[in-house]
This record gives structure tokens, sequence and C-alpha cells, in this order.
């Protein structure tokens, strides 16, 4: 199962008190409260919206006379989007991924992304496309998962997992999700925005949780364990539970999240 599928088929649980709560929804909202859209846009874009929190957000507060439109290729993701929007006539969420982005070029006055760039499959045409999209005046803002997040907390689990795979499938698995260094994205970015002011900004932060707090937001890969039997994945699940609790200490299960900021302006 896809990666798109997969958040398509979680979407019920994507707005889940438990997972706002996460670590991830945390970080959402933390980097949404600080996003400052370019003065005067007249498109805003938000790609990877998922079902349109933070954009339904930002049309209930901004001015009717710009057009926000959010990209989403998970089909329930994305019809739970258009739900939130639907009274407003200047906002609407389209079928599209980093790769392929259904907007005119030099179209786009700001750009922003939250947690959805790592998944795209082409890493070169996506910031073409990118690129390809906004204004020559236009910002972006992209906050995405870097090469070693969750290093120690998946040293423990994966290897439970992986045992149950093929290697094919573990290689399918690893390929899921760009895992890229602070020289690759700047090999990435630089030259297709070389005339611009680009600041790539990475960060590590550790956070510390409940183990069934951490539990909340690893539904979200369910779908690269879908050739697992019910009994093996059990089974998996029970022991990666107790390896995650040789991680805690006296404030919590540590997870170190590794991010990068691509901020265009």
């Amino acid at each position: 199962m896809s990666v798109i599928q997969t958040y398509s088929k979680l979407a019920s649980k994507y707005e889940s008190r438990e997972n706002l709560a996460s670590l991830w929804g945390k970080i959402t909202e933390r980097t949404f409260c600080a996003l400052q859209l370019k003065e005067n846009p007249k498109l805003v874009v938000e790609v990877g919206c998922g079902p349109g929190l933070e954009l339904a957000s930002l049309v209930e507060s901004g001015n009717t006379d710009v057009q926000f439109i959010g990209v989403e290729p998970a089909e329930n993701l994305r019809i739970s989007a258009n739900e939130k929007l639907k009274a407003f006539g200047n906002a609407e969420v389209l079928d599209g991924k980093f790769e392929e982005l259904p907007l005119e070029s030099a179209s786009v006055d700001h750009l922003y992304s939250i947690l959805a760039f790592h998944w795209t499959k082409d890493l070169n045409k996506s910031v073409q496309e990118l690129a390809r999209v906004l204004k020559p005046d236009g910002h972006l803002d992209l906050l995405f998962i870097g090469k070693d997040a969750g290093k120690d907390f998946l040293k423990k689990i994966s290897p439970i997992y992986f045992k149950k795979l093929s290697a094919r499938q573990v290689l399918d698995m690893a390929s899921e999700r760009q895992r890229l260094t602070a020289e690759e994205v700047e090999e990435a970015f630089r030259p297709f925005f070389a005339d611009r002011k680009l600041e790539i900004t990475e960060t590590f932060e550790t956070f510390y949780d409940t183990l069934e707090g951490h539990w909340s937001w690893w539904c979200r890969i369910e779908g690269q364990f879908a050739t697992m039997s019910q009994e093996t994945r059990k089974e998996c699940d029970d022991a990666a539970r107790e390896a995650l609790k040789a991680l805690e200490t006296e404030n919590g299960i540590p997870y170190t999240a590794h991010l990068f900021h691509v901020s265009v302006r």
C-alpha cells in the first residue's frame, strides 16, 4: 500500500485528539503559527494540506481577495479538506503532488508545506515544479523531515519489523520517503533558486512522550506493513512496544525530530 493510499485510509484518524497532540501535531501547529505570508498575496498554496486544518484557518481569517489552493493526493483527506472550505468561494483543494503541481507557471505568491515534502518520489522534479509555479518575487516555506529523524527510536524497533519482511519489502519501505542530509538539500534547491534569497535551516529537537503518545502517530506508516498477516503484525507491535519501554527516561520516551526549513524570499 502506497503512502498516499495509507493517508487516505487513515483520514478519519488524522484529526484525532491523539494525533494532533503528538509531536508531529505540535510541530505542525508551531510551524503554522510562525508562518508569515507574503504581503498582499493574490494566490496562496499549501501542498500536502491533509484534511485542511491549517488552510481553513487561513481562509477564515484572510482577505476574500486572496485565492487559497490546497494540493493533496490522498482522496479522503482531500474530501475532508474541501468539506471545510465549501462555504468559501475563494478556496479549494486540488488533486496533485509535488512532482505534478496542478498550478500555472509563475502564478503563486506564497507556497508553503508542513511535513509533506519528504514523501516526494522525485526530488529533482519536485524542486523544479516548485520553482516553476512560484512567481519571481514569490515566497516559499517548506518544513520536512531529514535523514536522522528518530534515529535511536527507530534503531530499537525497525529490526523487529524488518526481520519479518523480505529484502525487497525493506528496500521498498526505505524508498518511501526522502532521507536527506543538509548537503543534499542544498544541492537540490540551490540550482533552481540561485538568484533568490535561499535559506536552509537544519534543526534537531528531542520530544518526550508516553508510550501511548508515541504510538498514536505510529499508525501513519500502517500501509508499509500491509503485507503482514494480522498475527505477525500483532507479534511485531507487541515486541516494538516492549523495545520502546527500554528507552524510557524520567521525562518519557525520547524522539529526536530532524527537520529542515527551506525558505525562499
